[in-house]
């Protein structure tokens, strides 16, 4: 039997699950059939080849350099303007999706609540409390004196998270990023995780990390030189832990998961939006300000 796909040829090496959905949509746009291809999915008869980014992107040969040009004007237009940092740039079938779902099932799954007056999911962040409208395509918080909830990393954050929790309890066990499965060549170059801003405020300044620990309500560990677990979401714990820099070595910073969390946000993608959501929450209140997201998804 002759496979339908042997007609398509690659145009494209995707750096993330990101670029991917946007150029799918894209080439859909302008009726060109696609097949998004993740690393993971392809075959190589039992060898083992390094393959560098997360996917490629194939279409039948005839359409391949009308399918170049279209990716390659998007691009470039993508970075002239910068790439997912507004929430409006979230993918709208995260919205239909979660429309759709039985808010009791996104409650009971999530462990949040649902106010049916607002039609709006009410959840905890890092102590604060918002309210996710399906309805309105927004995120906002419960009280004035909130962080507000502008960015494209905790948008998307929320959204996976109501979207795919699970009920499970937690494991108990802290694992690192790269022993999350998939995540010892994820979480690498321009995946590693965003915490230099946060190391470089806490790091010669621990009491500052302490003031703000306390403020979001994190439990003091014995890990470090000083290490605090946030419960930044009702199924999500985090650990972050701080060695302090001096004149001889510099700061350094970890976060540690629950076992759990990539039961919880299934995309590593997801989970390296979430991490940035969470450190420029911290980072806006340990400056004095407000916690929207400075750190670009995607980059």
């Amino acid at each position: 039997m002759t496979d339908p796909t042997s007609q398509f040829v690659s145009i494209h090496t995707l750096a993330n699950r990101f670029e991917g959905d946007l150029l799918m949509d894209a080439l859909e746009k302008e009726s060109i059939p696609a097949i998004l291809r993740t690393f993971e999915e392809t075959p190589y008869d039992g060898l083992f080849i390094t393959q560098r980014g997360w996917g490629r992107i194939m279409v039948p040969e005839d359409m391949a350099e009308r399918g170049k040009q279209i990716i390659k004007l998007l691009l470039e237009n993508i970075r002239s303007r910068g790439i997912f940092t507004d929430p409006s740039e979230i993918d709208p079938l995260l919205w239909e999706t979660l429309r759709q779902r039985d808010p009791q099932d996104v409650c009971m799954r999530a462990l949040v609540e649902y106010d049916p007056k607002r039609s709006a999911y009410r959840f905890p962040f890092l102590g604060c409390r918002y309210f996710c409208s399906p309805g309105r395509e927004i995120i906002e918080p419960e009280e004035s004196l909130s962080p507000p909830a502008d960015s494209f990393n905790f948008y998307l954050a929320i959204l996976h998270y109501l979207l795919e929790a699970r009920s499970l309890p937690l494991k108990g066990n802290w694992i690192g990023e790269k022993e999350i499965p998939g995540g010892e060549l994820f979480f690498r170059g321009h995946h590693r995780l965003p915490l230099d801003p946060l190391k470089d405020l806490f790091g010669t300044r621990p009491e500052l990390f302490e003031e703000v620990s306390r403020r979001t309500g994190a439990v003091s560990m014995n890990m470090g030189d000083l290490a605090y677990r946030f419960q930044v979401l009702p199924r999500i714990p985090m650990v972050f832990i701080l060695w302090k820099g001096d004149e001889e070595f510099g700061a350094e910073l970890k976060v540690l998961f629950d076992e759990t969390v990539s039961l919880h946000l299934h995309s590593l993608d997801t989970v390296w939006a979430f991490v940035g959501a969470v450190c420029s929450f911290l980072r806006r209140i340990g400056k004095g300000g407000s916690a929207a997201d400075d750190t670009p998804a995607g980059k």
